[in-house]
């Protein structure tokens, strides 16, 4: 009796640490999304006045820094699982990312600033990596729904305070925000440095063995998909949707940042919430379900009258929540502690991808339809790809997501004191 006692004392005491770290990094995650999305209510501003840039141009500039990030997964997956220096490579790659918004306030012209942009999203993505890694490394098994929803939370809450803060610092000091960005994510930088590391340790791996992991884990491919999907809709949203806003409903960046505010704003404090959830019910019907909604929605935003866009936006936040912990979630779940890291930098760089095709497919709709059906019908249609492909995954993988989730209820793998299951071992 004594002896278990004292084992629920040490279980216990562990998940009390754990809690404080995961705050720890879901805290630097929060500040290091504040710089990325500072500069998208002033996008038409920044890139398509300030270096004259067309249609093409604006949307590859939300899309390079995603390109180069997808180029550059195989070596982010390295990085990111390599000896005991997660959160210390994550500080690193904040401070280049301060380094580059620093550059793309300096850039002469459209190619400097494009090339800055690039090498941005490579330290950004590794940065978000390795944070991402950590608090999986960190989180009990039975409680890791929670402790990713806080991250993601983090995540959300970041881009939704980083959005608010674009607009307002347009308003008080235009021109300035990329350097503005650059102190945030420095600020981010420090903030990473004061962190300790886990104290687990995992194997070196080969780039060969990194790029393995999806053939021994195929089922890495399901949240890889929504991924790929959301940031695809994420990535028309801040640069379609944005130009919508200001071209076709006449908003300036403020107004603009106050929309994507409220739609963030909810999608934040509900992701935590949402990962709870998911420690109760699974992961499937949660993903599956908010996917498939949220696809509905994003096709009617050209369709709401202005006024109604508030109320949509803030329905439109809630529902991603409800999808965004849960893909998180199965990320961990279905790689082992020696490759999380290299199963996150897939999941961010199949991210990156998404977030990539979003914005080139709105700008070639755009540049191909406008002058044939009109502004209106070029971005309906952009919506309505958009909208489309998160209701087909959700159709695709709902069957799938059913069959994991049944299998993992039905072998519930002991845990231990550090809250890693045999299956995770194994």
């Amino acid at each position: 009796m004594v002896r278990s006692t004292g084992h629920e004392a040490v279980l216990h005491a562990g998940a009390r640490v754990g809690s404080r770290s995961a705050v720890s990094l879901a805290a630097v995650t929060f500040a290091s999304m504040l710089p990325v999305t500072l500069i998208v209510p002033a996008l038409r501003e920044l890139v398509k006045e300030g270096h004259a840039a067309g249609d093409l141009l604006a949307h590859g500039f939300m899309s390079i820094n995603m390109l180069a990030a997808f180029a550059a997964a195989p070596l982010i997956a390295i990085v990111s699982d390599r000896g005991r220096g997660r959160v210390r490579t994550a500080a690193l790659a904040l401070l280049a990312d301060a380094g580059l918004f620093a550059a793309m306030a300096a850039a002469p012209g459209l190619t400097a600033l494009l090339a800055a942009r690039a090498l941005e999203g490579v330290a950004h993505i590794l940065a978000l990596t390795c944070l991402m890694a950590a608090a999986a490394d960190q989180a009990d098994a039975r409680r890791r729904g929670r402790t990713m929803g806080l991250v993601g939370a983090a995540m959300m809450l970041g881009t939704a305070c980083g959005t608010r803060l674009g607009g307002v610092v347009w308003q008080l000091a235009p021109g300035w925000s990329f350097a503005a960005a650059a102190v945030l994510a420095l600020a981010a930088a420090l903030g990473a440095a004061t962190l300790g590391e886990s104290a687990e340790r995992r194997a070196r791996h080969s780039s060969r063995e990194a790029l393995r992991l999806l053939r021994a884990r195929p089922d890495l491919l399901i949240p890889y998909a929504y991924t790929f999907v959301d940031r695809f809709c994420v990535g028309v949203i801040v640069s379609s949707f944005v130009l919508f806003l200001g071209e076709v409903r006449a908003l300036n960046p403020d107004a603009i940042s106050r929309l994507l505010a409220l739609f963030l704003a909810p999608f934040a404090l509900l992701v935590y919430p949402a990962g709870r959830l998911v420690d109760r019910v699974g992961s499937a019907l949660p993903v599956a379900l908010g996917s498939a909604v949220f696809g509905l929605l994003l096709t009617s935003y050209p369709l709401a009258a202005t006024g109604a866009l508030p109320a949509l936006m803030v329905v439109s936040g809630v529902v991603s929540a409800i999808m965004f912990a849960p893909t998180l979630t199965l990320c961990a779940e279905l790689s082992n502690p020696e490759q999380r890291g290299a199963a996150y930098a897939g999941f961010n760089a199949t991210g990156s991808l998404g977030f990539l095709c979003g914005p080139l497919a709105g700008g070639l709709i755009l540049l191909w339809l406008r002058p044939i059906a009109g502004e209106w019908a070029a971005y309906q249609t952009v919506f309505a790809l958009a909208g489309g492909a998160q209701v087909a995954v959700a159709l695709t993988t709902y069957p799938r997501l059913r069959q994991l989730h049944r299998r993992r209820r039905a072998v519930e793998p002991e845990l231990d004191a550090g809250g890693a299951s045999h299956a995770e071992r194994r």
